[in-house]
């Protein structure tokens, strides 16, 4: 009878925690759940606190998918979908998909307004910014000046344009503006020698533009004068940088060709050293290694946003071609000089992106850095740089940079270019 009753305790103590931890557990959801439904759905309006003169506006959305709350960043056609959407005390905290940097927030009473902090870990130093967001509604315009429909100037802003930042200056740099008005909405990107501005999006009154972008590792606003077939403005990123840019209307605007940037010195072959696999062992290329394979060496870091661009997709071509011979490998330039928390960096990234092939740690993030691992190359002008190496062992391609989505036509033909390229050192053709 005792063991009967010891063992009807027993089983009472595990029932009444169970109910304990389930009812925890439903006071937490619950309390999750009320903050998410007191929210408005709909599209906000927030602005990210630069410092005391710039804010910086962007877009988020708030929607319910399959019962459950979704909260999604927006700039122009591009929709980053924060993940890991999680409460803690009373505060609401998000993680950007690929990027080390999330999103907090406390919902204030109202339902309509949040103030919180983005926290950018792809920085030497964690930058943390304060944001606030209200509900603005689908007419939202992302920049709060009057906007004036009829002027001359909003259809003129279309189309391409010569740029040049800090123009007169040793660190003048070309690029090329693409530009789009619809109403007084303003959509488009910069394409530089190096990769792209991303997605931007903002506003047009009379003959004065501005455009913005946020995904978790940049935030940019571009201010933009307009006089006849010239522009005058003004580019600000991060919490310091600014400088004057310059533009000419042309539609036969371009950039350097490719074999002009970073290139082959007397025929080297591609080799290095020093690297370190994620277990920590070095790692080693050979001709033996990688004996009758075409392999891709994207150097990159989980910092830039282009090099994610890229990884994309890489991951399509790998699914492709790995069976025909083709092998990808990217050499990680790090933040930071502490190798084990440079590899536990690029695990985590490995997991949230589903790498599917092989990631190295090469080193600090740094342009000079990498060079000095590659004196077969002219130098590194940027992340990503990506070098095509044949079943021979011998460089067939370089290519600096990455166009991403935001530049339209260019990114759809260097993906087309890119795959045509792997097919032919893979011997497969059309």
């Amino acid at each position: 009878m005792r063991c009967f009753e010891v063992n009807s305790l027993g089983k009472i103590t595990i029932f009444m925690r169970h109910i304990l931890l389930f009812t925890l557990l439903f006071i937490s959801f619950s309390t999750f759940s009320q903050r998410i439904k007191t929210i408005e759905f709909g599209r906000w309006r927030g602005e990210l606190a630069m410092n005391d003169r710039l804010f910086v506006p962007f877009f988020i959305d708030f929607s319910k998918e399959n019962n459950k709350p979704k909260i999604e960043i927006v700039n122009a056609n591009e929709r980053i979908v924060l993940k890991e959407i999680k409460e803690k005390n009373d505060s609401v905290y998000t993680q950007f998909p690929e990027l080390d940097a999330i999103l907090v927030f406390k919902v204030q009473e109202s339902g309509k307004e949040i103030r919180g902090y983005w926290l950018n870990r792809n920085k030497k130093v964690q930058v943390k910014i304060p944001f606030n967001a209200y509900f603005a509604g689908e007419n939202a315009k992302r920049m709060e000046f009057n906007q004036d429909e009829s002027g001359l100037a909003n259809k003129n802003l279309t189309g391409k344009w010569d740029v040049t930042f800090s123009p007169n200056t040793k660190d003048a740099e070309k690029s090329v503006g693409v530009f789009e008005v619809t109403g007084t909405k303003v959509t488009g990107t910069f394409l530089t020698e190096t990769g792209d501005y991303r997605f931007l999006e903002g506003n047009i009154s009379n003959n004065e533009f501005a455009l913005s972008t946020f995904n978790g590792s940049w935030a940019f606003y571009f201010t933009g004068k307009i006089d006849g077939d010239k522009i005058e403005g003004k580019y600000y990123s991060g919490v310091s940088y600014s400088t004057d840019w310059i533009a000419v209307k042309d539609e036969n605007a371009k950039l350097r060709e490719e074999q002009e940037l970073t290139f082959v010195k007397n025929n080297a072959d591609f080799n290095f050293k020093g690297f370190k696999e994620l277990n920590g062992k070095p790692f080693v290329f050979s001709s033996k290694t990688y004996a009758n394979k075409v392999v891709i060496f994207q150097i990159m870091g989980t910092w830039c946003p282009n090099c994610v661009d890229e990884i994309k997709f890489f991951k399509e071509l790998y699914a492709l071609y790995n069976r025909e011979g083709l092998e990808i490998v990217a050499l990680a330039y790090e933040v930071g000089t502490d190798q084990k928390a440079q590899i536990k960096r690029l695990q985590a990234f490995k997991k949230r992106t589903g790498i599917p092939y092989k990631i190295v740690l090469a080193g600090t993030s740094n342009k000079d850095v990498a060079a000095s691992h590659f004196p077969m190359l002219n130098g590194i002008m940027s992340f990503p740089t990506t070098v095509f190496v044949d079943q021979k062992g011998k460089i067939q391609r370089v290519l600096t940079g990455f166009s991403g989505p935001a530049t339209g036509n260019t990114h759809k033909q260097l993906k087309t270019d890119i795959q045509l390229e792997v097919e032919k050192l893979l011997g497969l053709g059309r």
